[in-house]
């Protein structure tokens, strides 16, 4: 067992399959103390029997565009299991269509869930972190934020607000002890793609389980007191699909 997180609580929201399941899988074998939420407990499902045996893995379904349910959520987590000293901020939804098919509806799912809800909970986990002067805040947001893609201007824009908030967001907690990190990854195969694109450019895709590595690692290494990991972009080898 890899013991260099020292019992720390991870909270990894968006946790129940993808990303979040791939990176939740690759902590269970640490000896911090992982805190997964997702929209409902049966999202769950799957992933807590693969987690079976894995004791420091810890459920808590959370909305994350609902702020009463982030509230909630964080204080059922400190004190089932501790203070939170990273979040990774994974939870994300997106619809891929040309800017005149989407709906108010989609507007609202992506910019509540992506944009708002990487707002409200770090806002939930600062108080905290900023007392003890130690903390990370992980965001996973998309090569989308920066480069135009047909079919994306609405998570695009989700992304983009992501990105410039979470530039911000370090300027402002660097001195105060917080590291602020960004992972913008390019098209990996998980259920944000429709079966038809995953069916088409699968071969081309990153894995999650390639994610939940990189992710790890930059964590690993933040953990230093002397510097700090800003931003990693990381992509196929084929590049950004067309």
């Amino acid at each position: 067992m890899d013991k260099i997180f020292n019992g720390k609580i991870i909270w990894i929201t968006g946790g129940s399959r993808g990303i979040g399941a791939s990176i939740a899988l690759r902590f269970a074998d640490t000896n911090a103390t992982i805190a997964l939420s997702a929209r409902t407990e049966k999202s769950f499902i799957g992933l807590k029997k693969e987690l079976a045996n894995s004791k420091n893995v810890f459920f808590f379904p959370c909305d994350v565009s609902n702020q009463d349910e982030v509230s909630e959520t964080q204080k059922n987590i400190n004190k089932k299991l501790g203070k939170i000293d990273i979040l990774i901020n994974n939870a994300g939804v997106a619809k891929f269509k040309s800017f005149d098919e989407l709906s108010v509806e989609d507007y609202h799912s992506m910019i509540n869930t992506n944009l708002f809800g990487t707002f409200i909970t770090s806002k939930t986990v600062l108080p905290s972190m900023i007392k003890r002067k130690k903390g990370i805040i992980l965001n996973i947001i998309s090569v989308a934020a920066e480069k135009t893609f047909k079919g994306s201007s609405l998570y695009s824009a989700s992304k983009a607000g992501v990105l410039a908030m979470s530039r911000s967001m370090r300027e402002d907690l660097r001195e105060k002890g917080i590291k602020v990190v960004d992972i913008l990854p390019g098209a990996t195969e998980t259920e944000l793609w429709s079966g038809n694109s995953r069916k088409k450019y699968g071969h081309r895709m990153m894995q999650p389980e390639n994610l939940g590595e990189i992710i790890f690692n930059i964590l690993k290494n933040s953990l230093s007191d002397n510097f700090m990991i800003e931003e990693v972009v990381v992509r196929p080898q084929l590049g950004d699909l067309s």
